[in-house]
């Protein structure tokens, strides 16, 4: 049976669509079924994906976009689990009935947070909607600049606040966005980048956190 993780925050800009698509790659590479599903109305996963058929092909993507579709979805979600060894949920980035909706079909929610004051106020509130839900969250540290006094103060508001914060962390980097605008992963370019072992260090992290 599939595991269902979202990247979720009522934040928009938090990175989600960057991060759901490297762990798409990452565990596509590794052998494993990949579905996405952007369930956010900007549809940037949807792009990306389109541009990485244009890239490798339509039939050599690696992973299948799936549709999100909130009437069903707590149903429909029991039948992709059965095909899937990963189904990766691009959240929007908002409080409403689609984010209760794909926060009781997690097994996981992963919260990316750029560490700003702005950022971990705006997302409090998204912490405590999982919380009330009965599922687990986990923060994750997003777009992380070398500023060490400024990431630790908000790695310390967050941790009051009672979140769970995941020890990998994602350094900004323009290789990120690079290989994102043509609908790639940074370990289709190779593993030993400092970007690409974030990622894979991130997806170690979440494996031991959902089996």
């Amino acid at each position: 049976m599939g595991k269902v993780i979202s990247l979720a925050n009522q934040k928009g800009g938090s990175g989600k669509t960057t991060i759901s698509s490297n762990l798409a790659v990452l565990w596509s590479n590794s052998g494993y079924k990949v579905a996405i599903i952007d369930a956010d109305n900007q549809k940037s996963l949807s792009h990306w994906f389109e541009s990485r058929k244009g890239y490798y092909g339509e039939n050599d993507t690696g992973i299948e976009l799936l549709k999100y579709n909130s009437s069903d979805f707590l149903e429909q979600i029991k039948e992709i689990k059965k095909k899937f060894d990963f189904i990766i949920i691009d959240s929007p980035p908002s409080i409403t009935m689609d984010s209760v909706i794909i926060v009781r079909s997690s097994n996981h929610v992963f919260v990316p947070v750029q560490p700003t004051p702005v950022d971990i106020v705006a997302t409090i509130p998204f912490l405590d909607l999982v919380k009330k839900e009965r599922r687990e969250s986990t923060v994750i540290l997003n777009r992380v600049m070398p500023r060490a006094r400024l990431t630790e103060a908000m790695t310390l508001r967050l941790r009051y606040a009672g979140a769970k914060i995941a020890r990998s962390k994602i350094t900004a980097k323009v290789i990120l966005a690079e290989t994102y605008s043509v609908g790639r992963g940074v370990v289709d370019i190779g593993i030993n980048s400092p970007s690409s072992r974030e990622i894979i260090n991130l997806g170690n992290e979440i494996l031991r956190k959902i089996y």
